[in-house]
């Protein structure tokens, strides 16, 4: 990240959104809009020292509200630039941070920015957010502190978290002794989301890793529908798992009831495997949540107008064939944008689009598919019944109620043309006309076929 932003061909807009996007494949314009962080970017540091004396303390979002930041705060150890900026909303004004500041960088004056960019190609990468558990309140989530998810267990395992590195329970800050983890919350089920997440089985063994390597006396117990570990290495890591301790239970969770006296969370579960029902007494339980597509992603969809499948994720040419091409030319979609990936495939897809990109962009021009669609005027009636069906939007209606067929986006399927009702959409090449002089000429003699053709050209 930091070669990134220092490379001199790579601007860098950080705290911003992309608000406006149109244009042709090789001159897209781009609408840029560069919120205010209420800190000049040219002074500041990333030291840190205006965060230590703002008195305002909320939750972090980075710690997933289990740690604390401040009104202005630099959003995460790492981040790239390493500037500080300002949340508005909670700051109360005590201006401590601006007399604190050694480099003069804080500004309370400063205003949103717009900036307008010409680009030739467009990588999404919007990645992914966490199934949002607390809508549902699936197994008392948000209501018992002692159940939290595989993301918040990560936070408090990381040395630079809230706690250290370590591991405590939340409602009375005991080092648990039992912990539950229960797999495919929101994913593989058809009240939240049908898919798979693909990631949450090695996320959940990881975890347990660390906690058997940190607390070998902790007793940690798993409960899931299928193990999926289907990478390279994967299947003999998971049996590593099983071999240092970690309990396997093949069921699905009924209930959490919380002891109000023990604060014990007590695990109702059935074992598909022995038939019989579990109940497990638990410290802490850690819910693997699924992946769904991030609040970014949403907003490209709305913004670029691209097209999303059922589970919100945006749409690819061809899942085998075409993985990171969208049906719009010179933009392309890498990692968890199209759907839930791990960090290799996320790599290798960032990858993929990036030759794509610089395979578009190395050319002076650009080589369109001369067979596509084209509209007959007088035959058309303007239904719209072609536009509808468009999977590429290629196809639009104008105030005269004419169709008209955008040359750059229409990939010559023919779905237009099999679904007019007036026949007035024909594919370059391939007309209707040049089908029906090929069929009159089957069994004709040569002469006859001859002049057929040469009629047809005629006319």
């Amino acid at each position: 990240m930091v070669n990134a932003s220092k490379h001199p061909n790579i601007n860098l807009f950080t705290y911003s959104d992309v608000v406006e996007f149109n244009g042709i494949p090789g001159d897209y314009n781009v609408k840029i809009r560069k919120n205010a962080r209420y800190v000049d970017e040219k002074k500041c540091t990333g030291c840190g020292l205006c965060t230590t004396k703002c008195p305002v303390k909320v939750p972090s979002e980075f710690d997933r509200g289990i740690g604390e930041r401040t009104a202005i705060y630099i959003p995460f150890p790492q981040a790239v630039p390493k500037l500080a900026v300002m949340d508005r909303t909670v700051c109360i004004d005590c201006k401590n941070c601006e007399r604190t500041c050694p480099a003069e960088a804080i500004d309370f004056e400063q205003e949103t920015e717009y900036i307008d960019v010409k680009v030739g190609a467009a990588i999404i990468a919007t990645g992914w957010d966490e199934y949002p558990i607390w809508e549902s309140n699936e197994y008392n989530y948000g209501f018992y502190p002692d159940v939290i998810t595989q993301i918040e267990l990560e936070r408090l395992l990381s040395p630079i978290g809230p706690t250290g590195g370590h591991v405590y329970r939340v409602s009375n800050g005991e080092t648990p002794k039992r912990i539950v983890m229960i797999q495919c919350v929101g994913s593989r089920d058809i009240n939240a989301n049908p898919y798979c997440s693909f990631v949450c089985c090695n996320v959940a063994l990881k975890n347990a890793q660390l906690l058997k390597q940190e607390y070998p006396d902790m007793d940690v117990i798993m409960f899931y529908i299928d193990i999926r570990t289907t990478d390279k290495g994967n299947e003999e890591y998971y049996r590593k798992i099983r071999e240092s301790g970690v309990r396997m239970i093949r069921g699905k969770v009924g209930e959490i009831i919380e002891n109000a006296k023990t604060n014990k969370l007590k695990v109702r579960a059935y074992s598909s495997l022995t038939g019989e029902i579990v109940k497990i007494d638990a410290d802490l339980v850690v819910l693997s949540t699924g992946m769904i597509p991030s609040k970014g992603t949403e907003e490209m969809i709305e913004v670029m107008g691209l097209s999303k499948g059922p589970g919100g994720f945006l749409t690819e040419v061809h899942g085998c064939l075409s993985p990171q091409e969208t049906k719009d030319v010179g933009i392309y979609i890498a990692g968890c944008a199209a759907g839930p990936k791990n960090i290799p495939y996320s790599v290798s897809s960032a990858l993929a689009a990036a030759s794509k990109a610089s395979t578009l962009l190395s050319h002076d021009t650009y080589n369109q598919e001369l067979i596509i669609a084209e509209v007959d005027e007088d035959l058309c009636m303007g239904c719209h019944r072609c536009e509808k069906l468009c999977s590429y939007e290629a196809i639009i209606v104008n105030e005269n109620e004419i169709a008209e067929v955008d040359d750059l986006k229409c990939k010559g399927c023919g779905v237009c043309i099999s679904s007019c009702p007036a026949r007035a959409i024909d594919l370059k090449y391939y007309r209707d006309s040049q089908f029906t002089q090929e069929i009159k000429g089957i069994g004709c003699s040569e002469a006859e076929t001859i002049e057929t053709i040469s009629e047809s050209i005629e006319e």
